[in-house]
């Protein structure tokens, strides 16, 4: 096994913490009765997304050597963060207007959103640029 600097596994805790907590802020999503069952399912869908993502941070120490795994994390974070600033822009899927501007958990998995792919990008950079 290739030795991994402290600072790489730290970024890939830091990462799998900033996912789970990304989880938190949507798996209560899924209880709103509200909300037509498609776009629940969607909250619940993404949350597990995020689970596996998480766990896939933490483990790191053992999947580095798998770099792939780290370029669909990033591909996978930027895809949540294009579905959540451009529902609020354009019409989202599935309800055919513009979702509001929320305080709420929007604007958490906002900056969550952000600080992952932060962090998905450092470490796969780090990866791809050691010999």
């Amino acid at each position: 096994m290739p030795r991994v600097s402290i600072s790489l596994l730290a970024l890939g805790v830091v990462a799998g913490i900033a996912s789970f907590a990304w989880t938190a802020d949507h798996l209560p999503l899924y209880s709103i009765r509200f909300l037509p069952y498609s776009i629940r399912a969607f909250f619940l869908f993404d949350s597990i997304l995020a689970i596996i993502a998480g766990i896939l941070f933490i483990l790191s120490f053992r999947l580095f050597t798998l770099k792939i795994i780290y370029l669909l994390e990033v591909i996978y974070w930027w895809i949540n963060y294009l579905l959540l600033t451009l529902t609020r822009v354009f019409p989202a899927p599935l309800i055919g207007r513009p979702l509001p501007v929320t305080t709420g958990p929007a604007l958490i998995a906002f900056v969550l959103d952000i600080i992952l792919i932060i962090l998905s990008t450092t470490i796969y950079i780090f990866l791809t640029s050691k010999r």
